[in-house]
């Protein structure tokens, strides 16, 4: 049997973490390490965690879902396993999601369960495709939809596959690296699946493997935030760093016109300036040897 070391980020959701792991040490998939990343929580879970001895837990400063993917997967890539298996601490596996996913995966894949809403409702969010070529289109080459998604077999090619469930091979983490660290929230994954998919990686849905999503996602068309900033530098950031000549000089307006439309204040635009700035100047740092453990 290969060997998989599971690695969940998690801050300030101790009642979310302990029913993961409950599913992921029930997984009909013998799981051999489980990595959890405490990005400094406050509610118990430091004290939790320091409790349990079948846990390889490691604290950092709240860098994020992004800093803290980029530390469990750093941590991962120690143990001794095959396959590396990333969630969030929202997320909960189908006791047999992780055999589901190995039977369709191999060194050349990323594989990832479909995921569920509270509703019982399959989740559509994922990207098809991504353009990066096209600087008048959206970087988003169509959603994943129903009729997409019951057209295709058991593995649907899913572009924007994102970290709640992906399962890879740690040959790939030798090939591409470790996710983006500095983007804090928001296209880390994205980012990464790019990466994945320029080096000739396959990535899939899986649709005999399910995971169940614990909140509802916020609808950030209707507020607007401190996280407004991260959405908008990290997707310029990914034009600047993935895009080819014309996306990257010519899209990155394209956002910042259109969430300067939708600020309704002087504060919000700064954001959207700011933002926009940041995303232009961005600098590759997958070579990032952070360590806040």
């Amino acid at each position: 049997m290969k060997k998989v070391t599971a690695i969940i980020a998690t801050f300030n959701r101790l009642d979310f973490l302990k029913e993961i792991i409950e599913s992921l040490q029930n997984q009909t998939y013998k799981i051999d390490n489980i990595v959890v990343t405490n990005n400094s929580s406050t509610d118990g879970t430091e004290e939790w965690l320091n409790q349990r001895s079948d846990i390889i837990a490691q604290k950092q400063e709240n860098v994020g879902s992004s800093g803290g993917q980029y530390t469990g997967m750093k941590r991962a890539m120690e143990t001794d396993c095959d396959y590396i298996w990333m969630m969030d601490d929202d997320v909960v596996p189908e006791l047999n999601c992780l055999e589901e996913l190995m039977k369709a995966t191999d060194t050349k894949k990323i594989v990832a369960p479909v995921r569920y809403d509270k509703d019982g409702e399959l989740f559509w969010n994922e990207t098809i495709r991504f353009n990066l070529k096209n600087p008048f289109k959206s970087i988003w080459n169509g959603i994943n939809n129903r009729e997409y998604y019951t057209k295709k077999g058991n593995l649907v090619y899913t572009e924007g596959l994102t970290f709640e469930g992906p399962l890879f091979h740690r040959s790939i983490v030798d090939l591409i690296g470790y996710p983006e660290f500095n983007f804090f929230i928001y296209g880390d994954d994205s980012e990464y699946m790019i990466r994945a998919v320029n080096n000739g990686i396959g990535t899939y849905l899986v649709k005999s493997a399910k995971m169940n999503r614990k909140l509802d996602v916020p609808n950030l068309h209707t507020t607007f935030g401190w996280k407004h900033y991260y959405i908008i530098r990290n997707i310029i950031a990914i034009d600047k760093l993935h895009g080819n000549f014309w996306v990257s000089k010519l899209r990155p307006y394209f956002y910042k016109m259109r969430w300067l439309q939708r600020a309704k204040n002087e504060e919000e635009k700064k954001i959207v300036i700011n933002a926009f700035e940041d995303g232009q100047n961005y600098k590759i740092k997958f070579s990032n040897e952070y360590s806040g453990y």
